[in-house]
């Protein structure tokens, strides 16, 4: 039996409110909370758990994102 692989959301406007994993290069980097994204979903703010704070998210960086269940 296969484990379901979360599928990459490229709307990041869908996603504020939900918690999220952020991956670079297929590796998991954190799971946080989508705070807020721009329209255009080219940039998003991502809170973490802990003292990790919030992070300034770009597509451009090259990180994927995927909802936690």
């Amino acid at each position: 039996m296969t484990s379901a692989v979360p599928e990459t959301t490229g709307n990041w406007q869908q996603l504020i409110g939900s918690r999220v994993e952020l991956r670079l290069d297929g590796r998991i980097v954190r799971t946080g909370e989508v705070e807020d994204a721009t329209q255009d979903s080219s940039v998003m703010w991502l809170r973490f758990d802990g003292n990790h704070g919030r992070q300034l998210v770009s597509k451009t960086d090259g990180y994927e994102v995927l909802p936690v269940s």
